[in-house]
């Protein structure tokens, strides 16, 4: 039985809201309210929603900037903006920042459901794999800025790759479908591309960063995304890059999500790249046995990382289906592994 989708209503007409609430509740749906922008951002940032559903004119952030704040995010999350003019230039303006669809109040509430599941499947259309006509020539332009990346860093390139078969292996383990393996295999190879924009002296420092640098280097996750974002197709590769740094408890950045909030696909990826940091030699120290990286992991699930993911993961990193997933993947004939590598 699938779940239930979940619908965020923000409105700052309490009645109105509570409204709206209660035919979604009817309809079926699982519904969240809030009374401003600022009140739906912090539930944006904590809960996993289907869809958004949004008054236009609003104290303080207003649906637009909602919708642009969303966008930002690269969070993937239908929008339907409700507003009391039938104006053309208006719905114009609100398509132009990503708004999924409109409302015209007084809204017809019979009509909700199939406003909903237009946004629904507009999505999941949206969603679908790169055509193939187009992937090729993605491919070759981001690979040419990975090797871009390593000859900065030659660290960061390798680290990536390591990255990216310990993320299929994931995937194999979690029965992912080849489109959702091929979007994940971006994200992970891709997630430290932003750091082509990070100073030298910043990135190949040996000791620890001081706390301005930090702030630095904080965000490649931002530029990476930025990088990837202008590739339509590769939103969702866009949004793992983006909140690959996120922690399970809120903690993390850039956007502070929690939990669910965090993409599927970015909560994999915090795992194995976390992990692989620490199996790594670095200038400044060794790096870890599996054992101990493993123990890191499973001492930070539910803060850092989520709690199920570290469980699957451990166990796959202790079965005999590691070595085997991570030679298949260094076989295919998108990336390569490094020779000798091992996991």
């Amino acid at each position: 039985m699938s779940r239930k989708k979940t619908i965020l209503v923000i409105e700052d007409d309490i009645q109105y809201g509570e409204l709206l609430k209660d035919a979604l509740v009817h309809f079926g749906y699982d519904v969240m309210l809030a009374y401003s922008a600022t009140g739906g951002m912090d539930i944006i940032r904590q809960e996993k929603l289907d869809l958004i559903i949004s008054d236009i004119n609003m104290p303080g952030i207003n649906g637009f900037q909602l919708a642009e704040r969303l966008l930002k995010m690269f969070l993937d999350i239908p929008l339907i903006l409700i507003t009391g003019l039938d104006d053309l230039k208006l719905i114009k303006r609100a398509l132009a920042v990503g708004v999924s669809d409109y409302l015209v109040k007084p809204i017809k509430l019979d009509e909700l459901p199939v406003v909903l599941e237009k946004g629904f499947e507009r999505r999941r259309l949206e969603s679908k794999k790169l055509q193939d006509n187009k992937a090729e020539i993605l491919l070759k332009a981001l690979k040419a800025l990975m090797r871009a990346l390593d000859a900065k860093d030659h660290y960061t390139c390798g680290h990536s790759q390591r990255v990216a078969a310990l993320a299929m292996l994931m995937a194999e383990v979690l029965g992912l479908d080849a489109e959702q393996k091929y979007t994940l295999h971006l994200g992970a190879y891709l997630h430290d591309i932003g750091k082509i924009g990070m100073p030298d002296g910043i990135l190949k420092k040996s000791d620890s960063l001081e706390d301005f640098e930090y702030d630095i280097a904080k965000d490649h996750p931002i530029i990476g995304c930025q990088i990837i974002g202008e590739i339509s197709e590769l939103s969702e590769v866009a949004s793992i890059v983006r909140h690959h740094h996120e922690r399970y408890d809120g903690t993390g950045y850039p956007d502070g999500l929690k939990g669910e909030a965090i993409p599927f696909f970015a909560r994999i990826l915090s795992i194995v790249d976390c992990y692989e940091a620490l199996i790594s030699d670095r200038t400044y120290r060794k790096g870890l046995t599996k054992a101990e990286a493993l123990a890191i992991i499973q001492r930070d699930a539910g803060s850092y990382f989520d709690p199920e993911l570290v469980e699957i993961f451990v166990k796959a990193m202790n079965s005999g289906l590691a070595g085997r997933v991570i030679r298949e993947f260094g076989e295919s004939d998108l990336y390569d592994l490094p020779a000798g590598q091992t996991f």
